[in-house]
């Protein structure tokens, strides 16, 4: 198998965030995700080390925590995983809760609480997924007209906050179901995570550094062998993750199986009811009991 030129994203993400040289790569693709929502371009302030991080990789399995700042100083944080698990949701939900809790900074003042954006990229799809992107957030409004409700409380009169703008909001990004069609620049990202790979025709500026930072050639000896150490990791969980859904397929297929036997046993004893065999005659031909039958003579009357 021809070895990729570009090493994986969801690996090469903490491979930038070690030198802050490498910080604006890993903007460009935040900054490209969150103005699809109509967010502007953000810089990242730090790096978070909340007491979430430091429990174990099977809990939380976060590739990085920023505290990020737009050009109006506007201040989020984002989360970024590689999520493994059908589960994504339940997971981000959960991830999403803990970043809220460690942003208070053990203070109980909620008014501190930072806006959470979650991204999650995730190597497979569902069937309930049909686009590459699904974004998420919520919404207060009004019961009885729907409309959203921008409330605003002023904080000792000097500092204005919009409630809509405190709840997390959820990115999934499904790298298989990219269509490879090029519209703007978040699909240059999307091409460059499902190939690892980077086009000539590419217009973000970021991608000629993308190419150039990312090459898996240009590693260190030791970075490589980590590079490694994490594709092997990678596709333990993949095959997890594949073991589980054939299970449940198969599971699917089989409790479908006895749904439909049962529904044909339904139908072929509702005709001997209708023509006048007896409950008895019926019961062994078919294998029903008599109370089943009675309640299907219920439906002819």
């Amino acid at each position: 198998m021809q070895e990729k030129t570009l090493i994986s994203f969801d690996f090469a993400i903490k491979y930038l965030l070690r030198n802050k040289g490498d910080y604006d790569i890993v903007e460009g693709f935040i900054s490209a995700l969150l103005a699809m929502e109509g967010y502007k371009p953000v810089k990242i302030n730090a790096l978070l080390e909340s007491e979430s991080n430091r429990e174990s990789a099977d809990l939380k399995r976060s590739i990085a925590d920023l505290v990020v700042q737009d050009e109006d100083d506007n201040k989020y944080i984002v989360e970024i995983e590689r999520s493994f698990t059908p589960n994504f949701m339940h997971k981000a939900c959960f991830n999403t809760s803990r970043l809220v809790v460690d942003s208070i900074s053990g203070n109980q003042d909620y008014t501190t609480i930072k806006k959470v954006f979650h991204i999650s990229l995730l190597y497979f799809s569902t069937q309930e997924m049909k686009k590459p992107i699904y974004h998420g957030k919520t919404i207060i409004h009004e019961i009885d007209t729907a409309h959203p409700v921008n409330v605003r409380i002023a904080n000792q009169g000097l500092v204005m906050f919009e409630h809509k703008n405190v709840f997390p909001e959820y990115f999934f990004i499904s790298i298989p179901l990219f269509d490879e069609v090029i519209h703007q620049e978040i699909d240059e990202w999307l091409y460059m995570m499902k190939h690892s790979e980077v086009r000539e025709d590419f217009k973000s500026p970021y991608m000629k550094k993308v190419q150039e930072r990312l090459a898996v050639l240009k590693m260190s000896e030791a970075d490589r062998i980590a590079y490694y150490a994490y594709l092997k990791e990678a596709v333990h969980s993949q095959d997890v993750l594949t073991a589980a859904t054939e299970k449940g397929k198969a599971e699917g297929f089989e409790k479908g199986k006895a749904e439909g036997k049962a529904e044909r046993e339904n139908e072929i004893a509702l005709n001997f009811l209708k023509i006048g065999l007896s409950a008895e005659q019926i019961s062994q031909a078919t294998g029903l009991s008599i109370s089943e039958l009675e309640e299907l003579e219920k439906q002819i009357h």
